[in-house]
């Protein structure tokens, strides 16, 4: 597979992060669209799953920012460096060839910041009887992010297969079209492509390397080298409505970031796999995937390149000033989509036109989406779902009115009961210990005594 990357130019805020599954899993959806089921399931599920990918990717990073690989996080570094070492995130792409090499980076090399903005944009919530507001506004906050000033575009890697160089191109460009993540619709996550893929043989020049560092978001198989540092962190999928099926959510996933460093040369340039649909999805929900012929997967490929394990002394040097946006290369072939006196300004970043939350805002207050309904001995009980959380019960606390109770599939905003992520409790009303109440001793009113 030959190694080749590509830029892409946000045109707008997004919801999604940039991460390399959420991305395949995109082209795939794309590729049904486009070209059909059969060809989905010829061309890349059935490959994926036999351990031939025809492609791999790795996440979008901001500008020419490569990931801190973890492995320069064993080295035995003095306390007064510990913190910077700590905090860095990522090296440009000079400094991180470099340390392919062998060369340790000095600590004013290596990136702190995002290369992104994060913010929150508050919304109104949508009754879905009166398709309006519901009383009180309802107002719930949204994170979005956007390049920071004086980065321009997110580069991504790719590692392609030569027959499948022109097919990539065309989903690629199609994606474009379309949009990425969460929000689409409404004008989130719309980007375009620069140019035409370059090649990048360069990364996988360095010679005597001994590991190998990963670039995307991915689960190891069972044959893949466990000896090195990475860190991992759990993501909570959901399947597509496109099934006949409404809010299946898959089971959690344990995946490694960016930057994950092993003890092992990988000559084929990836690892990870993909994740067949009984590993993901409930087995009712898998036999009637199977009955109407569709096969899902998590496409949990990781791209990587050559890495000479880091060893020798990490050192101060003063932080190195990023350079300004570098002059775009040739990319995908397509025709810019706004002309070139545009592509040189910068791209702003949004003002927020909604004032900021109020500082009365209790932060227990989150916003949880409808999943059942049940009547227990009179009572009625949802179960609801937070964003990145696993099915919780909404059960406490003094509900409103029967006819203002909601609807299965409304998004409703409600207060944390406890802590616990495994199992979510949630209360219509916030918490008596919160409320602001006096307590004993604090200053307010005793409590008489029992006679």
């Amino acid at each position: 597979m030959d190694l080749y990357r590509f830029r892409l130019i946000p045109e707008s805020p997004w919801r999604t992060p940039w991460q390399s599954d959420t991305l395949s899993g995109l082209l795939c959806w794309t590729c049904a669209r486009i070209e059909g089921d059969q060809v989905l399931r010829q061309k890349l599920i059935d490959p994926a799953l036999a351990g031939q990918p025809p492609f791999v990717l790795s996440d979008a990073f901001p500008g020419d920012r490569l990931p801190l690989p973890t492995a320069v996080r064993t080295l035995d570094v003095p306390a007064e460096l510990r913190k910077p070492l700590k905090r860095a995130r990522w090296l440009l792409t000079e400094s991180f060839r470099r340390l392919q090499s062998g060369t340790v980076p000095e600590t004013g090399e290596m990136l702190r910041d995002a290369g992104f903005v994060e913010y929150i944009q508050l919304r109104n919530t949508i009754g879905r009887a009166s398709n309006t507001t519901n009383n009180g506004g309802g107002l719930f906050p949204t994170e979005e992010s956007v390049l920071k000033k004086g980065i321009r575009h997110l580069t991504v890697y790719a590692r392609v297969v030569p027959e499948f160089v022109e097919p990539f191109g065309r989903l690629i460009k199609e994606l474009a079209d379309w949009g990425f993540g969460s929000d689409r619709t409404a004008g989130k996550g719309q980007f375009r492509i620069d140019g035409r893929l370059e090649a990048v043989p360069e990364l996988d020049e360095p010679a005597g390397a001994d590991g190998c560092v990963v670039l995307s978001t991915f689960q190891p198989a069972s044959g893949d080298p466990m000896d090195g540092a990475w860190e991992a962190f759990t993501k909570y999928g959901k399947l597509g409505p496109d099934f006949g099926l409404e809010n299946v959510f898959k089971r959690p996933i344990v995946v490694l970031r960016p930057g994950a460093s092993f003890h092992r040369p990988v000559p084929r340039g990836w690892l990870g796999r993909a994740i067949p649909m009984h590993e993901l999805l409930a087995p009712d929900v898998v036999e009637h995937l199977q009955g109407i012929g569709a096969n899902v997967i998590h496409w949990a490929f990781g791209l990587c390149v050559p890495l000479c394990w880091p060893r020798g002394e990490l050192r101060y040097s003063d932080p190195i000033t990023e350079p300004a946006t570098a002059e775009e290369h040739a990319l995908l072939p397509i025709e810019p989509a706004v002309p070139a006196e545009v592509l040189d300004t910068p791209w702003p970043v949004p003002t927020i036109i909604q004032p900021p939350p109020p500082a009365t805002l209790d932060p227990g207050r989150v916003m949880v989406k409808v999943l059942e309904r049940r009547d227990i001995g009179g009572k009625v009980q949802f179960f609801v779902q937070e964003q990145g959380k696993p099915r919780g019960v909404l059960a406490y606390g003094v509900p409103p009115p029967a006819d203002e109770l909601p609807q299965i599939g409304d998004e409703i905003a409600v207060y944390r009961n406890n802590q616990d992520p495994r199992s979510p409790q949630y209360r219509w009303d916030k918490p008596i210990a919160t409320q602001g109440k006096p307590k004993p001793g604090s200053g307010g009113q005793r409590p008489r005594r029992r006679r």
